[in-house]
C-alpha cells in the first residue's frame, strides 16, 4: 500500500449573530464563522486534506457554495460523507493532525468532544 499524506487549510471571517462550531462543536462565543455551510474550519480543512490525499479534488468541487442544499449544512455530516467516499475507494485513514489558530476562546475545554466527533463521522480510533 502507497502511504499518502494531504493537506487541508481554511479560512472563514468572524460574524456575529452566527454559532462558532468548530469538530461539530458549538463553542461558546459571541462571534461565530461566515459560510455557506455551518463554516466549520475544523471539519473543512480535514475533509480538504482527506480530498487531497487521495486525489479526488476539494471541498468546493465535492460541495460547492453555489448549491442551496448545502446551504447551512452541519461539516460534520459533510465530513461523515467524504470518510465514506474515501473508505469506499479502498484507502485507510491512519492518522490526522489538525492545528486551529485562533486568539478566543480557548479550546481545550471542548477537545475531546471534537475528537470524538471527528473520529465517529470517519469511522477511525480517536
Amino acid at each position: 500500500m502507497t502511504l499518502r499524506i494531504g493537506h487541508g487549510f481554511d479560512v472563514h471571517q468572524l460574524k456575529s449573530g452566527r454559532p462558532l462550531i468548530l469538530g461539530g462543536v458549538t463553542v461558546p462565543h459571541p462571534l461565530g464563522l461566515d459560510g455557506h455551510s455551518d463554516a466549520d474550519v475544523l471539519c473543512h480543512a480535514i475533509i480538504d486534506a482527506l480530498l487531497g490525499a487521495a486525489g479526488m479534488g476539494d471541498i468546493g468541487e465535492l460541495f460547492p457554495d453555489t448549491d442551496p442544499q448545502y446551504k447551512d449544512a452541519a461539516s460534520i455530516m459533510l465530513l461523515k460523507r467524504v470518510g465514506d467516499k474515501i473508505h469506499r475507494s479502498g484507502f485507510i485513514i491512519v492518522n490526522i493532525d489538525a492545528t486551529v489558530i485562533i486568539e478566543a476562546p480557548k479550546l481545550l475545554p471542548y477537545k475531546r468532544s471534537m475528537i470524538h466527533n471527528i473520529s465517529e463521522a470517519l469511522q477511525i480510533d480517536a
